[in-house]
């Protein structure tokens, strides 16, 4: 009895340290396979208390967690602005992330007797939160991304059926199925259906997987040769954190200059398309029409397909940040004004400087297949993305401006999905190419490089997949299922206090 009265401690312990190197962080290593098992013993502590007690505990396992993990990881510049940033950042997404075990809470108890249903309860609920979160709003799908997008690269076409959710639903599954298991002791009688059900589901994506990956699914595809570029800061100057944030313009003659030295370099080395990172320079708005001149006698003067992001700052208001895209022959054939800017509205980030764009990703047929272009994290968001997997993209230029500084390719499951090559160029990060199956064609971190130029030989080519024709319809299913644990839930408790009533006293066992 003495033992098992600290296990929950244990569970706590166990589950939300493990969660906290789920997370990006200054001081804590990531360890990414532990987004499959925290989740087991912080469902195992929460079912373990009275429901009370469980969903408030847990509620404040995941606040304080993320505050601790990622402490101080978004930096503005004012010390106390920053504290309460991510205080409140971590807050709200420590909130937010407690949902699915407060429903799994309250409605498992309810299904217990049918094994196999009473698995679902949690999965449907995490897939159908981090599906709605992913929609619009301060907290991207770039908290879902880089965290559960994880597995080898045959279990990675998950993506290319059902999307990011694929992976939250199968992983949560797992979770699930794991508590089960222990609760009954690991009886085979009484956990083969549930084990069987999960085991099936990700053998056939495994299967699928192998097939859709095999060197005899796609015949050899042509390709050309990309260069990924971002200005190298000066010698013994560190990485411009506020640089992107920032009003300030560049010194337009130095950096049109470096930009046509970088192009002519790569242009040298074979480089058919010369893609720069996002706010390769910011320029006032009356410097515009002569900048995009200057790049377009750069991209005809080198016969290269010029792609490059910049902000434009006007003297009133708020700019854009932009990328565009120019062809060979010097014309204008792309551009795009950034839509999910990094910040909250007047109160801290890029938003304070630059005005949404319109929710439209754009494309053009070059004779190296049809060319997209977004920034940075408007591949966050996957229901975004899709409109590259509509318009069959084959290529999509994605230039970026990490804050804070990534380590790999946290959106390379956006190529899977729509089947699409995605070159990301990063300033202050990690700038890659992958393929339409999420394979890694090339990688460059910006601490680790001498010329700031990757290169990658890239498909001109892309798939056709599945997502991008159903779309998010297992995000859209887990949410018409979540609020039918909801319904459920409350039509129970009402029945439970009729009957409790008309009985003459009594309390509801999950109270």
């Amino acid at each position: 009895m003495h033992t098992r009265k600290y296990l929950p401690v244990v569970w706590f312990v166990l589950g939300f340290g493990l969660f906290m190197s789920t997370r990006a962080s200054h001081f804590i290593p990531h360890w990414g396979p532990a987004i499959i098992i925290a989740p087991v013993f912080i469902l195992a502590f929460g079912r373990s208390l009275s429901s009370k007690r469980g969903i408030l505990l847990t509620v404040a396992g995941f606040v304080v967690s993320l505050n601790v993990a990622m402490w101080r990881l978004y930096d503005v510049g004012d010390p106390v602005a920053t504290i309460a940033l991510n205080v409140l950042r971590s807050s709200i997404q420590g909130a937010l992330f407690s949902l699915p075990y407060i429903v799994d809470r309250l409605v498992y108890p309810r299904l217990e007797r049918h094994k196999v249903l009473s698995t679902l309860s949690f999965p449907i609920a995490a897939t159908a939160v981090h599906f709605l979160m992913s929609l619009e709003g301060p907290f991207d799908g770039d908290m879902v991304s880089g965290v559960y997008g994880m597995g080898g690269l045959a279990f990675k076409q998950i993506a290319s059926i059902a999307g990011l959710w694929g992976f939250v639903f199968v992983f949560s599954w797992f979770a699930s199925v794991v508590n089960l298991a222990w609760e009954q002791g690991f009886a085979w009688r009484r956990i083969r259906y549930a084990t069987l059900s999960l085991a099936l589901t990700v053998a056939g994506v495994f299967l699928f997987g192998a097939l859709k990956i095999a060197p005899a699914a796609h015949a050899e595809r042509d390709s050309v040769r990309v260069a990924a570029v971002f200005l190298l800061p000066d010698a013994g100057a560190e990485v411009d954190q506020a640089g992107l944030l920032s009003r300030a313009l560049s010194p337009l003659e130095e950096t049109i200059t470096r930009i046509d030295a970088l192009t002519e370099e790569a242009a040298s080395d074979g480089a058919k398309i010369v893609a720069f990172q996002e706010a390769t320079l910011k320029i006032h708005e009356t410097d515009e029409e002569t900048v995009v001149e200057r790049l377009s006698a750069t991209a005809a003067e080198h016969g290269v397909y010029l792609g490059l992001g910049y902000g434009v700052i006007p003297e009133q208001g708020k700019g854009w940040n932009k990328a565009i895209l120019i062809s060979d022959r010097g014309t204008l054939e792309l551009q795009y004004r950034k839509r999910y800017l990094l910040g909250l509205g007047d109160l801290f980030g890029e938003s304070i400087i630059y005005q949404k764009g319109p929710a439209v990703i754009q494309s053009v047929a070059t004779p190296y297949g049809r060319i997209a272009v977004s920034v940075c994290r408007d591949m966050s968001f996957s229901p975004y993305a899709r409109q590259a997997g509509a318009q069959h993209v084959d290529i999509m230029l994605s230039p970026s401006y990490d804050m804070p500084k990534s380590g790999g390719p946290v959106y390379a499951l956006r190529a899977i999905e729509n089947g699409f090559s995605m070159i990301r160029p990063v300033y202050n990060g990690y700038s890659y190419a992958v393929d339409y199956n999420g394979r890694l064609l090339a990688g460059m971190d910006s601490d680790d490089t001498g010329t700031g130029i990757m290169y990658a030989d890239v498909p001109t080519k892309g798939v056709t997949t599945i997502y991008a024709q159903i779309g998010d319809l297992l995000g859209w299913l887990c949410v018409a299922g979540l609020l039918g644990s909801v319904v459920l839930h409350v039509v129970s408790s009402v029945r439970r206090r009729k009957t409790a009533s008309s009985a003459g006293g009594g309390r509801d066992p999950l109270s």
